[in-house]
């Protein structure tokens, strides 16, 4: 039986294209299976309906942003009540590669209104405990689109970059959600030990904040990270 978190954990992990997102999100998923705790790793956009349209205009051609924002906010719905909201119900951790952080940040660079989809996505959509944002310069990204073989998209331009980066350092200073910045510029060693140090810290703290309605599930989880 897999060991639950009371209220579950909802790790966020945004940067740029090619700061290694998906494989910080896979890790720490394996890190979690490997002890046995009960956690759930997914992604935006999603495979499911509008997320599809969403990355085949990533190959065909951008819409217009109200066309792009509006297809972000069906595709986190239909994520949200189908797979976010279950796995927080269960007790999971939830990792998503991708959240509400990359539309404001990717969108803004286009010129929606950062801050008007911040709030909006906070009201309407479960918060993260915690945001691991992954930072590097924009030009080391690219290099690894193009060392694993890609060619970027128009999501993954030079100059949107740049703006979408400056976004998510912005985002930083004045979040009100827990959100670290990890310099994914370092080799892999160091940033998936520091990913896996700001993850476990988050999990105990909601370990804590728990304790009292779960003690005897807490105290056994809560050795699992270390406390």
């Amino acid at each position: 039986m897999k060991r639950p978190i009371p209220g579950g954990l909802l790790v966020a992990v945004e940067g740029i294209d090619g700061a290694g997102k998906t494989t910080v999100a896979a890790t720490l998923a394996q890190w979690c299976g490997e002890r046995g705790l009960l956690c759930a790793l997914s992604k935006e956009p999603t495979s499911l309906q509008w997320g599809q349209k969403l990355r085949e205009s990533a190959a065909t051609g951008r819409l217009t942003l109200t066309q792009e924002l509006d297809l972000f906010h069906k595709d986190r719905e239909m994520h949200a009540a189908e797979s976010i909201k279950p796995a927080l119900d269960e007790g999971a951790i939830m990792i998503l590669d991708r959240y509400y952080w990359s539309t404001a940040a990717y969108q803004g660079a286009r010129g929606a209104n950062v801050e008007e989809v911040i709030q909006f996505n906070e009201s309407t959509f479960p918060q993260p405990d915690i945001i691991l944002l992954l930072d590097l310069p924009v030009y080391v990204g690219q290099e690894r689109i193009r060392c694993r073989g890609d060619k970027p998209n128009e999501f993954e331009e030079g100059k949107a970059l740049d703006k979408a980066r400056s976004i998510f350092l912005k985002l930083t200073s004045s979040s009100k959600v827990k959100c670290h910045r990890i310099d994914a510029s370092l080799p892999w060693r160091d940033v998936s030990k520091e990913c896996l140090r700001v993850f476990k810290q988050a999990a105990q703290q909601k370990l804590w904040k728990t304790a009292d309605k779960h003690a005897p599930l807490t105290s056994e989880t809560l050795e699992m990270f270390g406390a």
